[in-house]
């Protein structure tokens, strides 16, 4: 009986013999906050049997960028770079989080004048990461103040509706920005 129950814990303490993990997805990045990420992590033996039974433990290098949960759910926090470990007993394997929170908008025409009845204008922007980076486009909302000066239309283009002044704000993330938009009455519209 001795001998059966040596020969099962050899072989179960074989079956969860961990020579590294396998993280998945094998890198992240996050592009705006509330996003998360679930990962999952597999131990491996060097002949390539997966124990099943064993468990890692998650963290996170820097939790001042993102936090893991005990199960592999992964959230940013802040702009930056960090990494995600996975770990077993004395196994760790990591993978790159990379977070490029938009920090600033930068408007490129802050004031546009344009005349009732004229073609809709395109909204020029660039959403600046951390250092200033430029990180391409992203998600925007677009808010005039006052719907009855000038209209968005086509996503990202301002329409002149009729003459007056209005902020059209601009919110990407959390992050706000806003252009002044004069639509100036053009007379040769107007019937006498």
């Amino acid at each position: 009986m001795r001998r059966l129950l040596l020969a099962v814990l050899a072989t179960a303490s074989a079956c969860d013999k961990v020579d590294y993990i396998e993280i998945q997805p094998g890198d992240v990045e996050f592009q705006s906050r509330g996003e998360s990420k679930n990962l999952s992590a597999r131990c491996m033996s060097r002949a390539g049997n997966r124990a099943e039974r064993a468990m890692v433990t998650w963290s996170v290098k820097d939790p001042e960028i993102a936090e893991v949960s005990a199960k592999g759910v992964l959230k940013p926090k802040k702009s930056g770079v960090t990494e995600a470990v996975a770990r077993y007993d004395t196994v760790e394997s990591a993978i790159p989080v990379r977070v490029t929170f938009v920090e600033k908008i930068q408007v490129v025409t802050p004031t546009l004048s344009i005349k009732e009845g004229a073609d809709a204008v395109p909204i020029q922007l660039k959403f600046l990461g951390l250092n200033g980076k430029d990180l391409g486009k992203r998600g925007v909302t677009y808010t005039p103040k006052d719907k009855t000066i000038a209209a968005i239309v086509g996503g990202n283009a301002i329409l002149p509706l009729d003459p007056g002044k209005t902020v059209i704000d601009i919110q990407v993330d959390g992050i706000s920005a806003s252009m002044e938009v004069t639509v100036e009455e053009d007379k040769s519209l107007k019937k006498k």
